[in-house]
């Protein structure tokens, strides 16, 4: 009996829990049919709204209430907030400075382009310089080439002429000493003819003998036949031959006189061409040296400036390459902090998300969590 009433009493609790059983899974049922549950199944899928459900699940399983539970949401709200607030700053500083950067980076562009316009001006005008003094240059070589030529064939002339008035000159000279020589001896005939003319006549003979000795003894001693031939004449005719001698030696020797200074003149006319040559030649050498100085000063210049060109090259491929890589940086930094914006503007939402369902949804999340065994 005793044994039939606890079998009756064990169906009783058991029909009792049965039907516990069968409201619970209705309530569960009802419970998962929620809107809130799927919402609770997408934050699930998230990092942190899985670590926020855990942490709620820890504190409904240490007793804590609705306000402490939402109180801790809060905190981590505004945490996140906090950090948001601060990143926002944070890349506000970096997009400054990144402006910063490139608009430095702009004004050394610019600079160093300013640099080469003026490099490739300032090189071109040098570039002209150097041709203009190299001309220059190339101008007073040739004269100073051609004074040279000048000079040299002036000498060459006047070793000439000075060679020919020498020659002339002995000429000259040797037919005033035949002269010299004669005219004495034709002085002397002259007395001795005079003082026969007196005694006798010469024959017609005698003088077609004479003519004959000169041709005979002329090639050999000229002196002498003009002696035998004068010989025959009588003293008016010897006189006569000895003043044209004279007439003859006198202008020998103007000849002389003129050629001497005619030859002086040449020597001086050529000393004063040849020191005008000179002094031009001079000049000209002063001013090429010049010229020559002021080219290699030129073309100093022209490498300095070239060098400073190849600097401000090197400084615009610098700035471009430098500009480029911050660029690029200040892109990255930029994509990175939207990239955690937007995660972390979603990360509050969650936890804003969760606080609403914590606040109206409560069972809803013991369901949940109790169903996914978060703990």
């Amino acid at each position: 009996m005793k044994t039939l009433l606890l079998f009756i009493i064990f169906l009783g609790i058991r029909a009792v829990r049965r039907k516990d059983d069968e409201q619970f899974q209705a309530n569960q049922e009802i419970l998962h049919n929620d809107p809130s549950f799927d919402d609770l199944e997408e934050i699930a899928e998230n990092p942190l709204g899985a670590k926020v459900l855990q942490t709620v699940a820890l504190q409904i399983k240490s007793g804590e209430g609705i306000d402490s539970i939402v109180s801790l949401l809060t905190n981590l709200k505004s945490d996140l907030e906090g950090k948001q607030i601060q990143q926002d700053g944070s890349n506000a500083a970096i997009q400054s400075q990144c402006k910063s950067d490139m608009d430095s980076y702009s004004q050394r562009i610019q600079l160093a382009v300013n640099e080469i316009n003026d490099v490739e001006f300032k090189v071109g005008r040098l570039e002209s310089d150097i041709e203009d003094y190299t001309g220059e240059l190339e101008l007073k070589q040739s004269q100073i080439d051609t004074f040279q030529g000048a000079e040299n064939s002036l000498r060459d002339l006047r070793l000439k002429q000075s060679a020919n008035y020498n020659k002339r000159l002995g000429q000259l000279k040797e037919m005033i000493n035949a002269f010299q020589v004669m005219l004495p001896k034709m002085h002397e005939l002259y007395d001795k003819v005079q003082q026969r003319d007196s005694e006798s006549f010469i024959q017609e003979e005698a003088f077609a003998n004479s003519f004959v000795q000169l041709a005979n003894s002329g090639p050999s001693n000229p002196i002498l036949a003009l002696v035998q031939v004068t010989s025959m004449m009588d003293s008016r005719s010897i006189q006569t031959i000895i003043e044209k001698m004279e007439v003859v030696r006198d202008s020998l020797i103007t000849s002389v006189d003129e050629e001497t200074a005619l030859e002086e003149q040449a020597i001086r006319d050529n000393d004063v061409t040849l020191n005008e040559i000179f002094n031009a030649m001079q000049a000209l050498t002063r001013e090429k040296a010049a010229d020559d100085e002021s080219l290699q000063d030129t073309i100093r210049t022209r490498d300095q400036q070239q060098k400073r060109g190849s600097d401000a090259q090197a400084e615009f491929v610098a700035s471009k390459t430098g500009m480029k890589q911050r660029r690029g940086q200040c892109q990255e930094l930029l994509v990175q902090y939207q990239q955690n914006t937007i995660q972390r503007s979603r990360e509050i939402e969650i936890i804003k998300k969760v606080q609403i369902i914590i606040q109206t949804k409560l069972n809803v999340v013991k369901s949940f969590i109790q169903e996914q065994q978060i703990s």
